[in-house]
């Protein structure tokens, strides 16, 4: 029996640290430096999609700093997913598929010397001194 109902009694509990989980918020805004935790962007595909001509969202800009609210932009990646291309014809060069994919993550294709061209180390290297 207590006899004394205010009375505190303290214990110490042992819990392995394997068996706790600590769970953070998700940030309500996303930049450069989070946005592949949250995601799976990489930094640099973020920052090219929300430079890119047309990008929706706002971006609020401190300093070098680009942030967008984690939730619209969550929603535009499910929006780009979602939006599916009508299909191409067969015939149609692949090129322009692959044109498409970068463009939507604000990307362009990287231009490829054309082939038959010799370049200058190539020609002077059959040349005997």
């Amino acid at each position: 029996m207590v006899s004394n109902p205010s009375a505190m009694a303290t214990a110490t509990l042992a819990i392995p640290l394997d068996g706790l989980t600590i769970a953070a918020p998700q940030p309500e805004m996303l930049s450069q430096k989070d946005v592949e935790s949250v995601t799976g962007v990489p930094a640099r595909v973020f920052l090219d999609t929300i430079r890119a001509p047309g990008f929706p969202l706002p971006v609020t800009k401190l300093g070098k700093l680009r942030l967008v609210r984690r939730e619209a932009f969550v929603a535009y990646l499910h929006a780009l997913a979602s939006d599916r291309a009508p299909r191409r014809a067969p015939a149609e060069d692949e090129r322009t598929g692959v044109a498409a994919v970068l463009a939507a993550a604000g990307l362009e294709p990287a231009r490829q010397p054309r082939a038959g061209r010799a370049s200058a180390s190539s020609e002077g290297a059959g040349v005997a001194s």
